[in-house]
C-alpha cells in the first residue's frame, strides 16, 4: 500500500465512523443484510475503533468528539470535517460560509455544549449572575439557546452575517419558543454600537478576521455592564484547520495585548481562552 493509499484508507475510517454514528450503531452489531455497515463496523474494529462482545466505542473513538459533545454526535462532526477538507481542497477562499444547514445546525448544537463549558470554567462568577448575553458569531444560535434554556431569566443578543446560519438560529429559536428572550441580528461586530447592555460577551476569534477583530474588541468593551466579562476563545496553533475558519491565528500573549488596548482588566488566560473584565 503507497502513502496515498494510507491517506484514503484514513478518510473511509473516518467515513465509517460518521455513517455508524447516524445509525446509532457503536453500541449493537449491525444487521448482517446491511453489508455496508456491517463492513463499516468491522474496519472500525479492524483499526481499533470498536471493541466487540459486546461491540461498544473503544478509547479512541470516545475521545474523539469535541469536549462535551457525546460519541452519538460523530456524524454531524464528520459531515462538517470532510466538508470542510472538501472546500479546501477546490481552493476556497479562508472563511466559514457553510451553507447546509443540517451541518450549520449541528454546529450551533455542538459549539453550545462547548462554549458553555469554556465560559462556566473562565468565568463561572458571572456566568451565575448575568442577566443579558452577548453571542458574536451565533451562527444556529446553539450557544444562546443553550444558556437561555438554562437560566430562566438570562436574555440574549446573536450576532450573525451569514443568511444561511440566520435562517436557521431564527426558525429554532422560534421552534424553541424562545423568540421573547434571544434576538438574532443580521450585523458584523464591527458594527456594535450597544453600551452598556451585557454582562456577559462569548467572541470566538477563530471566525474573526484580524482587521475585523481590532475593530470590535473596543465596541465590545463599550457594550459591557461594569464588572462585565469578555471571553475570546482563541485559535493558538497555526494549523490550516484554524486558519481556513477565516480569523487567523492569534497567540495568547497576542490577545492580552489586544484586549489591554480595547480597556480591558483583571485579564487572564487560560487553555487557548483569555477573559477580560470591564
Amino acid at each position: 500500500m503507497s502513502d496515498f493509499d494510507d491517506l484514503n484508507a484514513q478518510l473511509w475510517i473516518l467515513g465509517a465512523i460518521g455513517r455508524l454514528a447516524d445509525q446509532d450503531l457503536f453500541d449493537r452489531a449491525a444487521d448482517p443484510d446491511d453489508e455496508l455497515s456491517a463492513l463499516s463496523q468491522q474496519l472500525l474494529i479492524d483499526t481499533g475503533w470498536l471493541l466487540t462482545d459486546p461491540v461498544r466505542p473503544g478509547p479512541r473513538l470516545l475521545a474523539a468528539p469535541p469536549s462535551g459533545v457525546p460519541t452519538s454526535a460523530l456524524s454531524g462532526y464528520v459531515r462538517e470535517q470532510l466538508a470542510r477538507v472538501s472546500r479546501f481542497a477546490e481552493g476556497a477562499p479562508a472563511g466559514w460560509n457553510e451553507l447546509d444547514r443540517d451541518r450549520i445546525r449541528w454546529r450551533g448544537r455542538a459549539s453550545g455544549v462547548i462554549a458553555h463549558g469554556i465560559i462556566e470554567r473562565c468565568c463561572p462568577d458571572v456566568l451565575l449572575r448575568a442577566e443579558n448575553f452577548l453571542d458574536i458569531g451565533t451562527g444556529a444560535g446553539g450557544i444562546v439557546m443553550r444558556l437561555c434554556r438554562m437560566m430562566p431569566a438570562l436574555r440574549a443578543v446573536g450576532l450573525e452575517v451569514s443568511p444561511a446560519a440566520l435562517d436557521v438560529a431564527r426558525l429554532d429559536v422560534e421552534a424553541a419558543g424562545l423568540e421573547d428572550r434571544i434576538e438574532i441580528r443580521d450585523q458584523s461586530v464591527s458594527d456594535l454600537a450597544d453600551v452598556e447592555e451585557y454582562d456577559l460577551a462569548w467572541l470566538p476569534q477563530q471566525f474573526v478576521p484580524r482587521e475585523e477583530l481590532l475593530e470590535a474588541l473596543p465596541r465590545v468593551f463599550r457594550s459591557l455592564r461594569p464588572e462585565g466579562a469578555l471571553v475570546m476563545a482563541l485559535a493558538s496553533e497555526s494549523d490550516l484547520p484554524n486558519l481556513m475558519a477565516g480569523g487567523g491565528t492569534l497567540s495568547a500573549r497576542e490577545a492580552v495585548k489586544l484586549l489591554e488596548r480595547a480597556g480591558f482588566r483583571n485579564i487572564q488566560t487560560h487553555d487557548k481562552v483569555v477573559t477580560g473584565r470591564r
